[in-house]
């Protein structure tokens, strides 16, 4: 596994025969990914916790890719955790990845 890791491969953690949900497994390699791991939350999966990228720069990187499917994962997040996510933050990150536009669709659904 570290020689994938080393060789920029994502690993991908799921369920047996599922996709989702899953974790993707990486070393950081731009700003946006040190930037997700000094901000990591603790999430609790199978009675182990793990640092996972914030959920508002999760959001808004993935308004970044501008990718269909990028969109709804985008849209996932945000809807599930509306009330828990901090929209200072959010906005924040939505201003430095330049997706303002973006932003407006993902507020209008």
């Amino acid at each position: 596994m570290d020689g994938n890791l080393s060789s920029g491969t994502y690993i991908w953690v799921a369920p047996v025969d599922q996709m989702t949900p899953h974790l993707e497994v990486k070393f950081p390699a731009g700003e946006f990914d040190r930037a997700s791991l000094s901000n990591a939350i603790d999430a609790h999966i199978a009675g182990a916790t793990i640092p996972a990228g914030a959920l508002e720069l999760q959001i808004a990187y993935k308004l970044y890719l501008r990718g269909q499917q990028d969109f709804e994962d985008a849209a996932q997040l945000y809807l599930l955790f509306r009330e828990t996510v901090s929209i200072d933050q959010l906005e924040g990150w939505i201003g430095q990845l330049g997706v303002d536009e973006e932003y407006e669709r993902l507020k209008s659904i």
